[in-house]
């Protein structure tokens, strides 16, 4: 069993796949977006500050809600997000649609070549019963 210690609030707990925080900040990190998104749908267009000012969501909670895609700037923010690989405007995430692509490419080429390597140097023997 896998033990370890939630890096936001130090309680012990047993992460399930995939998971990096405890169920209680899981959910307290959700209720944060919940109360994010619902302001952003009473007051479309918000800014960024208003909204963390509004809500006592930190900016840094709210950026991290575009960079993951849960949230999108307006078209009049154009300049706010840049794509982390060639630096032009985004409206979410960390890439681009075209550096996504690249990366996704690149990364599927590098799966097949090792995928096929693998098929080489496998090894078989008769199971036993």
């Amino acid at each position: 069993m896998n033990i370890k210690n939630c890096p936001k609030c130090r309680k012990i707990f047993s992460p399930m796949v995939g998971q990096v925080i405890c169920s209680d900040c899981i959910k307290e990190e959700e209720e944060e977006f919940e109360k994010v998104k619902g302001y952003l749908r009473e007051n479309r267009g918000a800014g960024i500050n208003i909204v963390s000012d509004e809500t006592g969501v930190s900016i840094k909670k709210i950026l991290k809600y575009l960079r993951e895609g849960r949230l999108e700037i307006t078209d009049e923010m154009v300049d706010f997000l840049k794509c982390e690989k060639c630096g032009i405007s985004i409206k979410s995430g960390q890439y681009c649609r075209n550096c996504l692509e690249k990366v996704s490419k690149d990364l599927s080429s590098v799966l097949i070549k090792n995928d096929e390597n693998n098929k080489e140097t496998a090894k078989m023997h008769i199971r036993r019963k």
